[in-house]
């Protein structure tokens, strides 16, 4: 999604003298049309999630015209238990993506968190409470450890976690020689696969960490330091933002939901697979695509997160309701997440679509007569040309 109001607040803060001092021109003009242009994304941002959400909701009947089962409370139930783990771990990468990165290992991350957890529960005997949470610990040591490349060390965040991304899934092979772990003690299921008044914990788990991400990046000074260094990490760092730590706790951020999307899908199989976290490297990039978030950085909704998670599950659950092989979501995944990017694209570029914003006149065709003070201006230019000629 397009830059929201907290941008507006950070670029209409009043900066210190010494902070003003380093700014130059240029970055003052970027300022200004970063206010200027604050309206536009705000109505921007509403349109483009009413768009999402609209199509979602064309997906879900579809399906449910198609098969009538779709749309019973127990399937839908289904989608939104399927739709967890890519829910959880898209919230991260979008915080991701706004910055301007992406994190290849969230999936790596989502197995080695699980793989560490349970084997430590079954093979330890860890209270299973203890063993929730050192399965957050590790999601967070591992997006610190991205961080950390990717901030300090400036590696490019594309190939930082493509070498974290093998590093994580070794690890997970190694903590068990590659040998899956059964028997996850009940308590530890109970925690993220069990209902309260009939709402799956996994689902509310997903509802809680949505609407505090959103309040995260939307409502608290860190969010707008986000939001402000996916836009332009010089501008943010002449604003006084501290890009490093910014970028650093982004990555934990999203080490930690990816961590406990690991461990939801340990408690729904009951067991701890090397490769459980696989499927989801690059469904949770799609999750936050589809909903909006820009690879080029400075956009992202956590709404639109969520709709994107929806939609990539009712999309899976759909086509095993018609019986369609399961080699096919694969194809069907990647043309929803191009198509969303080229509407995405088409609503920037066509002017039709940019909310809040002027069709620019054309001039006329016919050159008018120029003024006096006009052509006294360029003949002085033209005068102050030669003489340096």
């Amino acid at each position: 999604m397009s830059r929201t109001s907290s941008r507006l607040r950070w670029a209409s803060m009043t900066l210190p003298p010494d902070v003003t001092d380093r700014m130059d021109d240029g970055t003052r003009t970027d300022m200004n049309n970063i206010r200027s242009r604050a309206t536009a994304w705000r109505s921007r941002i509403n349109a483009q999630t009413f768009t999402i959400a609209i199509a979602a909701l064309v997906i879900y009947l579809g399906f449910g015209i198609l098969n009538p089962r779709f749309l019973g409370l127990d399937n839908l139930r289904d989608v939104a238990i399927s739709a967890c783990v890519n829910g959880l771990i898209g919230l991260g990468m979008t915080f991701v993506i706004i910055t301007g990165g992406i994190d290849l290992s969230v999936g790596s991350i989502a197995s080695l968190s699980g793989m560490v957890s349970a084997a430590l529960m079954v093979n330890q005997g860890l209270n299973p409470y203890l063993g929730f949470v050192v399965g957050l610990v590790v999601g967070a040591l591992c997006g610190l450890v991205n961080g950390v490349l990717v901030a300090l060390v400036r590696l490019p965040p594309f190939i930082a976690t493509l070498g974290t991304m093998s590093i994580f899934q070794g690890l997970a092979y190694v903590v068990t020689d590659g040998l899956p772990v059964y028997n996850i003690p009940k308590p530890f299921v109970m925690i993220l696969n069990s209902r309260v008044m009939g709402i799956p914990t996994s689902v509310a788990a997903v509802a809680i960490c949505a609407i505090l991400c959103w309040f995260l990046l939307r409502r608290t000074v860190f969010g707008q330091n986000v939001i402000a260094t996916g836009g332009s990490e010089e501008t943010a760092w002449l604003s006084g933002v501290n890009v490093a730590r910014v970028k650093i706790w982004v990555y934990v951020l999203a080490g930690t939901l990816s961590g406990l999307g690991g461990m939801v899908v340990v408690a729904r199989i009951s067991a701890a697979q090397s490769e459980a976290g696989a499927p989801y490297q690059m469904t949770a990039i799609a999750s936050s695509v589809i909903g909006g978030a820009n690879l080029m950085g400075g956009e992202g909704s956590i709404g639109g997160t969520i709709i994107g998670a929806l939609i990539l599950g009712a999309l899976t659950n759909g086509l095993v309701l018609l019986s369609v092989p399961s080699f096919y979501e694969q194809i069907v995944t990647g043309l929803v997440v191009v198509i969303a990017v080229t509407f995405d694209q088409v609503g920037k570029n066509w002017p039709a679509m940019r909310r809040g914003t002027k069709r620019p006149k054309r001039s006329s065709p016919v050159p008018s007569e120029p003024q006096e003070s006009e052509m006294h201006g360029s003949q002085t230019a033209t005068t102050s040309g030669a003489g340096h000629d």
